[in-house]
Parts: C-alpha cells; sequence; structure tokens
C-alpha cells in the first residue's frame, strides 16, 4: 500500500510540475494502480487496465502517437478483460500462475518483435520533419506493449522482461513528446514507474526460489 501511495504522489507531483491536464494525472494514476497490482500477481488489476486501456487510448491519438493508441483500443482493452478471467481462473487453481517460454519460443518472439517494429515504423504517418525519432520511440513502443500484453494474457514470466522495455519505450516516448509539446511529464514518469515494478516483477518471478 505504501509504494502505491508512493508512486501516485510522484504522478501527482510530476503533473504539477508540468502543468499536465486533470486527465492526463488520472490516466496516469489508473495506469499505476493496473501495473503495480498486476507487477505483483494479482489479477484485480487487469480491471483498473481496462480503465486505463481506453482513456490512456484517447490521450495518446491526441498527442499523435497512433500507433500507441490503436494498441490501447484495439488490443490492450479486450486483453486485459482477458487476462483478468484467466489469472482469476488459475488464482483459483494454484498460487503459481506464470510459466517459462520455451527457448524456440522466445526466438520467435524476439524476431516477431523486430519484424513488427519494422512494419509499423513504415505504416505509421510521417511527421513534418519526416520518420524522425517520434515514428521510432511510437513503433517501439507500440511492439513492446504488444509482446507484454500477449504474454501477460497467455501467463508467461517473460512477459515481464518486455515490459521492462515497454516501460522504457514509454518513458522515451512520451518524455520526447513534453519536449515537443512542453506538457506530459506525468505519463513519462508513470512509464518510468512501470520500468521499476518490472524490475520488481521480474526480481519476483525469476530469483524468488520458485521454479
Amino acid at each position: 500500500k505504501f509504494l502505491l501511495f508512493f508512486q501516485l504522489v510522484v504522478i501527482i507531483l510530476a503533473g504539477v510540475i508540468s502543468r499536465d491536464s486533470l486527465y492526463s494525472v488520472l490516466v496516469a494514476a489508473v495506469g499505476v494502480v493496473f501495473n503495480l497490482m498486476v507487477s505483483l500477481n494479482i489479477p484485480q488489476g487487469f480491471l483498473a487496465g481496462m480503465v486505463y486501456a481506453l482513456t490512456n487510448g484517447v490521450l495518446s491519438w491526441q498527442a499523435g502517437a497512433y500507433a500507441s493508441g490503436i494498441f490501447m483500443f484495439v488490443l490492450q482493452t479486450p486483453m486485459a478483460a482477458y487476462s483478468y478471467l484467466s489469472w482469476k481462473k488459475k488464482k483459483e487453481e494454484t498460487d503459481q500462475i506464470m510459466r517459462r517460454m520455451t527457448r524456440k519460443g522466445t526466438g520467435l518472439l524476439v524476431a516477431s518483435m523486430l519484424a513488427g517494429w519494422l512494419v509499423m515504423f513504415f505504416l505509421l504517418p510521417a511527421s513534418d520533419g519526416g520518420r524522425g525519432i517520434g515514428t521510432v520511440l511510437d513503433a517501439a513502443f507500440f511492439v513492446f506493449s504488444v509482446a507484454a500484453c500477449l504474454q501477460l494474457a497467455f501467463c508467461y514470466k517473460s512477459a515481464y522482461l518486455v515490459t521492462l522495455l515497454s516501460g522504457l519505450g514509454g518513458t522515451l516516448l512520451w518524455g520526447w513528446k513534453m519536449f515537443e509539446k512542453g506538457t506530459g511529464l506525468s505519463l513519462a514518469v508513470f512509464y518510468l514507474i512501470v520500468l521499476v515494478n518490472s524490475v520488481i516483477a521480474v526480481r519476483m518471478q525469476y530469483f524468488s526460489g520458485e521454479k
């Protein structure tokens, strides 16, 4: 509870400092609840995830992060609902929700992510300055987020490693949007918190002594 309270306070302070809209701060706050609960293997976190996905989708589209907006509406929202039902059922059967991915599966995942990034990079509309840093970050964040979303839904431990990359990508993407527009620090800080929570989750999944 203290960790959640601390992270929410950090989000609010970031929003005040950069004069973000109340809507942006609320989206980031809901995202913190979602991410921390899922990082701790709490299925109810996906309920907050559905709200976060819908509200963040609107924000991403307005900010010109089109790949992220599409991801939130088309994939994150329905997969959050599926993940909640899947995790809840598994939690009733066993405390060990997550499983390891095979080496073959890991190789296919990495190859798919690289291919997906190339496709999204060239599909996204170019800005006035061409395909610059914003497009690179938007495409990368989209791919990391899709991979993490699907792996969480199907209960693979490696989801937390990819979520760590998604947190890094989101921090860079919204940091760049803040640099362009002057606001958005609350979301950049949120994704930095995602990165930190992912480190905690990776430690729990891989270094807690559980097989």
